[in-house]
């Protein structure tokens, strides 16, 4: 699959030669790494011969709005199930499926499963053959997208990175990245900075993608080790922020024009950042931030 690469940017910052993966440049509405995730699942769910989509997501969630617009780019029906109560106020990505028209589905979280399963049987009695979505992305395909994405950004740079930061979710974009930077260096050290999740559940999750990608494609088992998901930043839980997180997400902007969310990609940099101040990224290191996206997320928070 041939895709348009997202270009990468160089900044001093804090004494390392930091790159920046423009992901949030991704050519989709809102861009981020949803957007190629998604261009990889509906490329598969149209080989299957499906034309219409139900999957997940919290009520900001990048991936429902990526998916609903790369459907209705596609013409395939979609429906979302968002796992919370409908809102007064319709705002960010939540606005743009409004905008959309696609069909949302609110409910609690813990009958997520159950609605999804019942959206699915809803497509089929209206003849049309449907394709089940993972929240998040999160399946073999969303691996594969970020396993390409990171020969993409070595093409792009020419280095070997000594580490790797970004916002780790669900997990495949993480499983991704950490095959795909290992295949190319072994040294290359590979960060998930959490959004949400705690260990040992979410470096379980992103270690069940690499051994399934590592099994579908057989690839060298040895490129399963040294995945580090670090929860020190979750700031509360998914959606969730903090005053110093805010702080970045301003200085960031202020002094390199970065744009950085609370939910995902603010996180992140503030976890990279402490791991440079602390100092085990060591001065002169070539880093990689690979920025996920979020600006509707920013847009949608009254923190900031």
């Amino acid at each position: 699959m041939k895709l348009t690469a997202t270009p990468i940017m160089q900044i001093n910052y804090l004494g390392v030669n930091l790159f920046i993966k423009r992901d949030d440049l991704y050519p989709i509405s809102g861009g981020g790494n949803k957007g190629r995730k998604a261009e990889y699942i509906l490329a598969k769910c149209m080989e299957e011969g499906c034309n219409a989509v139900v999957t997940c997501g919290g009520a900001q969630s990048n991936h429902v709005r990526a998916t609903a617009i790369r459907c209705k780019e596609l013409g395939i029906a979609c429906t979302i199930v968002i796992h919370d109560s409908e809102p007064n106020d319709f705002c960010g990505n939540l606005k743009l499926l409004q905008i959309l028209g696609i069909k949302i589905v609110y409910c609690d979280m813990s009958e997520v499963a159950k609605v999804m399963d019942a959206e699915m049987a809803e497509h089929t009695r209206q003849g049309l053959k449907p394709f089940y979505i993972w929240g998040g992305g999160h399946c073999l395909e969303g691996t594969q997208a970020f396993y390409d994405a990171a020969f993409e950004a070595h093409a792009q740079s020419n280095l070997l990175f000594d580490f790797v930061f970004h916002a780790s979710g669900t997990g495949a974009t993480q499983a991704g990245l950490h095959l795909g930077f290992k295949k190319i260096n072994s040294a290359t050290q590979v960060i998930g900075i959490s959004v949400a999740r705690q260990n040992p559940r979410g470096l379980e999750a992103i270690s069940n993608s690499v051994l399934e990608f590592i099994n579908v494609n057989k690839l060298d088992t040895q490129l399963s080790a040294d995945i580090v998901l670090d929860d020190q930043f979750i700031a509360g839980g998914y959606e969730k922020t903090n005053p110093e997180q805010l702080s970045v997400i301003r200085r960031a902007a202020e002094q390199t024009g970065i744009i950085l969310d609370p939910t995902y990609t603010g996180k992140a940099w503030y976890g990279m950042q402490q791991y440079i101040k602390n100092g085990v990224v060591k001065p002169g290191s070539n880093v990689l931030f690979w920025h996920t996206g979020g600006l509707l997320n920013l847009m949608a928070t009254k923190e900031i």
